[in-house]
């Protein structure tokens, strides 16, 4: 490893604080390509690294938390099923493989504690949902995601938490890529600045899959 590349591996994960930014909403359906028929008989939710760790980073958490909790609630609401995944802490520097070279320890640095790793206390999943342990940014990747979602006959993943254009953006291409018809929703994701959440709306409502707001979501949960 080059000192070039240790060097611009510390920067990357300096914890600067993350400034509030307006979260993005109705106006981000103009970048759709294709928007998913939602079919609550087809439909899960995946709430995306919502760990203290990862949600500690935000000034203001506040409108963040509300949204994922109110689709939370939702999805609860109308008895429909709830993943969660979250980052894991890798057994072996060599089991985090190039993650060490482009992000450093992460979640294995000495500094971070066993409560910094998990789900925020306010989203707690609960006994009949599912936690997801994911290796990678992806959800699918080397995870029980997959298998689940077929045995369960669901093929529609609304995706919220963060960060949209790291790990919830790669599960959106690498669900597309397993023919789920993945959604995120646009208001109830965080990411590191406004243009980067918006990138990452804007790619997967033109490559792999559609974007839509907590508002709608919830209406397509509703009785017809």
């Amino acid at each position: 490893m080059s000192s070039d590349t240790v060097l611009n591996s510390q920067r990357t994960l300096a914890r600067n604080p993350i400034a509030p930014y307006a979260l993005p909403g109705e106006e981000c359906l103009a970048y759709n390509k294709i928007v998913w028929d939602l079919n609550p008989n087809r439909m899960v939710l995946l709430v995306h690294d919502m760990q203290n760790y990862w949600v500690d980073l935000f000034v203001d958490r506040a409108p963040l938390v509300a949204n994922v909790s109110s689709l939370v609630t939702a999805f609860r609401d109308a008895r429909l099923p709830v993943f969660f995944c979250r980052g894991e802490r890798a057994k072996s520097r060599f089991e985090r493989g190039l993650g060490l070279t482009v992000w450093g320890d992460g979640l294995n640095a000495a500094h971070v504690r066993d409560e910094d790793c998990e789900i925020l206390s306010s989203l707690a999943p609960r006994d009949d949902e599912y936690v997801i342990h994911k290796p990678r940014h992806s959800a699918f990747f080397q995870t029980e995601l997959e298998p689940t979602l077929r045995k369960m006959n669901r093929d529609q993943v609304v995706v919220c938490g963060v960060f949209a254009h790291h790990g919830v953006m790669v599960s959106c291409i690498d669900g597309y890529m397993r023919n789920f018809q993945m959604t995120m929703v646009a208001d109830a994701l965080g990411d590191y600045s406004e243009p980067e959440h918006r990138m990452a709306l804007q790619y997967v409502a033109q490559m792999c899959g559609s974007v839509s707001t907590l508002s709608r979501i919830k209406s397509a949960l509703l009785p017809a």
